[in-house]
């Protein structure tokens, strides 16, 4: 069944002469959640028109893992005609229930008959008249939206609100350190509704991929891809680092290795072009997430690092999970790196100290010797197809490990 729904957005509306760049990313990221559907998709006055064939609830549910998206509602269409406005005024009012409503009419062409006020008048009158309903213009059960287009008209009244935020895909590129916990994926969640496009770094402990490879952390990478497309992991053995480190401080253990990992996520960020780092660090959450030990982490960095959890706690940060969809699965059983490391670290780590320790370790060398062991996963939400190479395979990293050592 061919079904047209009215798509709007808030925020692009105010990017100014870069609006038509978001719109039409914009129009991508639609089209692409809607694919096996064959959408229709076309501009119209500050708006998005969607013509599709499928089921009117799929439609929805996938527009509603648009980011960008301020709401969206299946819609009437018809002639800018008085007469056949009304009769499909009144089919959506036969639709709705509630004993009062409302009609809401805006008029885009200015060469429309009737103004937007004289419009709603007559056709509440209409409403009233055919079904005994009150108007009420503060609080109605319903609102019949009419938009008058040139040469057509919109009639719908169950808006549903979108995600909002930005298209992804209009914010660049971030390497997003992956744990699979409760934090990374909505970190990875508020990236995207940043506009940013997340690839997913995840260092596991055990002997091959193959455990991360069937596990919570790609459940969950499956999970977020809804809102990204296609989607990029890579896959980190632990093993190079724990021998290097062996017999470095315990209460220093923590921030050397997250120090590690950022360094890691650097060096991988010129060939994923990648423009920063994101993290799921919620502040002094964790003896790790310090004021002090956030700076021994980005001491030195080249590249922004962002935290969209920093000022949230943890039950704020549990809510979105479940709002989401990421909790029940990062529940999930799982052993990580973090259960390894020492249970009293140092809160107030020097960054001078964490960066003698990795001249001392030769981690930067180390960096670019376990890329070299990095497994590169990919997926297709669309087809459900996951594929996984050699990382070296994968990426030209010969073009640039050698000039991200130096950096490091």
């Amino acid at each position: 069944m061919t079904e047209t729904f009215v798509v709007h957005y808030s925020e692009i509306a105010l990017k100014g002469k870069n609006r038509p760049d978001f719109v039409r990313v914009l129009r991508r990221n639609v089209s692409r959640s809607l694919s096996h559907l064959q959408p229709v998709i076309t501009s119209e006055s500050g708006r998005l028109l969607l013509t599709v064939e499928g089921d009117t609830e799929e439609v929805e549910q996938r527009l509603a893992t648009v980011f960008g998206l301020a709401w969206f509602a299946r819609a009437e269409v018809t002639k800018a005609e008085v007469d056949q406005i009304r009769a499909k005024v009144m089919e959506v009012a036969a639709r709705d229930s509630g004993a009062s409503f409302k009609i809401d009419a805006r008029r885009s062409d200015k060469s429309f008959p009737l103004t937007s006020a004289q419009l709603a008048q007559e056709l509440g009158a209409e409403v009233v008249a055919q079904t005994g309903r009150k108007v009420d213009l503060s609080h109605p059960d319903s609102t019949i939206h009419v938009d008058i287009l040139k040469g057509q008209a919109l009639i719908y009244s169950d808006k549903q609100d979108g995600p909002g935020g930005l298209p992804v895909g209009t914010a660049g590129r971030v390497v997003h350190l992956f744990s699979g916990g409760i934090d990374s994926p909505v970190a990875a969640w508020l990236m995207m509704k940043r506009g940013c496009t997340p690839v997913y770094l995840h260092f596991y402990l055990a002997p091959t991929p193959a455990y991360p490879l069937n596990s919570k952390v790609t459940k969950l990478v499956k999970k977020l891809s809804a809102h990204s497309g296609k989607t990029t992991l890579i896959l980190m053995p632990f093993a190079d680092y724990q021998l290097a480190t062996f017999g470095a401080p315990g209460e220093l253990e923590p921030s050397l290795f997250r120090r590690f990992m950022r360094m890691t996520a650097e060096a991988l960020a010129p060939v994923l072009g990648a423009s920063g780092i994101s993290t799921g660090d919620s502040l002094s959450q964790a003896a790790s997430q310090t004021l002090w030990n956030l700076r021994a982490f980005d001491e030195g960095s080249s590249l922004p690092i962002l935290r969209p959890l920093l000022s949230y706690d943890k039950e704020e940060i549990v809510a979105l999970a479940r709002k989401i969809g990421t909790y029940e699965q990062s529940l999930e059983e799982y052993k990580d790196c973090c259960a390894i490391v020492t249970r009293h670290p140092r809160t107030r780590v020097k960054p001078d100290a964490i960066s003698e320790y990795v001249r001392v370790l030769g981690l930067r060398k180390l960096v670019t010797e376990s890329i070299e062991h990095g497994t590169l996963v990919t997926y297709n939400p669309t087809t459900d197809e996951l594929k996984s190479v050699p990382l070296r395979e994968g990426l030209h990293l010969q073009e640039v490990l050698p000039e991200a050592e130096a950096k490091l």
